[in-house]
């Protein structure tokens, strides 16, 4: 029989590189750097946060009040080889009659390579095998759409296009929503042999489209009405 450390006891979630469990507001807030990750002008780039600086103490409230929503699943991802924080994730907006989700996604350690993408594979495949959600969706900084090509990897589409969604850095930028059903999600975890990210996810990951797809997103909004003028 194998010996279970407490550590694994407390895994919801488990992937070949990451797990995912319920966030431990000791250990991975107050005692972690959880908090800095949204201080940092880099992780922050494609995000709305960074606008105000946070601190343990406030992180941890927005993390106790995430936790105590009903709407809401907060996981935190770990590195399966070192018990690594290295990042969060969730299903916000949880609606049992339209039977939607929307995703939320931060990796503060960028480092491990697939991480990111098998943790939104897990959550995704709890969405829809648990929740028994059939649709769940997102949005994100249309600069970032390197990140919407791998999401593509696991049946993530986009889906829509907001123009001057905001402001950052003095300059408009532009959004992208994107979405996946459980129709295509099941067909193509099928199709992988029961593994929506495969038997091998670097190889999955070599697949990904150097198309930067939310400009010829653009590009067709212009053109369907502003084009002819």
């Amino acid at each position: 029989m194998t010996r279970q450390t407490p550590q694994d006891d407390d895994i919801f979630l488990k992937g070949r590189i990451v797990a995912l469990r319920q966030p431990d507001i000791e250990k991975d807030v107050l005692r972690g750097h959880w908090h800095s990750w949204f201080n940092d002008r880099d992780t922050t780039e494609y995000l709305v946060h960074g606008v105000y600086p946070v601190n343990r103490e406030q992180q941890a409230e927005i993390v106790a009040r995430e936790m105590a929503d009903p709407t809401s699943l907060l996981l935190v991802a770990l590195e399966k080889e070192t018990s690594r924080h290295i990042g969060v994730l969730s299903l916000k907006s949880i609606n049992p009659a339209l039977r939607t989700a929307s995703l939320s996604i931060v990796f503060g350690d960028r480092s491990v390579s697939g991480a990111a993408l098998e943790s939104v594979a897990l959550l995704t495949k709890h969405g829809f095998d648990r929740l028994n959600l059939q649709r769940i969706y997102g949005g994100q900084h249309a600069g970032h759409w390197r990140w919407m090509n791998t999401l593509e990897l696991i049946g993530y589409r986009l889906d829509g296009y907001q123009q001057d969604y905001a402001i950052r850095n003095g300059e408009k930028y532009d959004t992208v929503s994107y979405a996946i059903t459980s129709d295509r999600f099941y067909r193509l975890q099928g199709q992988r042999g029961g593994n929506i990210c495969g038997d091998r996810l670097d190889e999955l990951l070599k697949q990904k489209s150097p198309k930067n797809k939310t400009a010829l997103m653009k590009q067709f909004f212009h053109d369907l009405y502003d084009g002819g003028q």
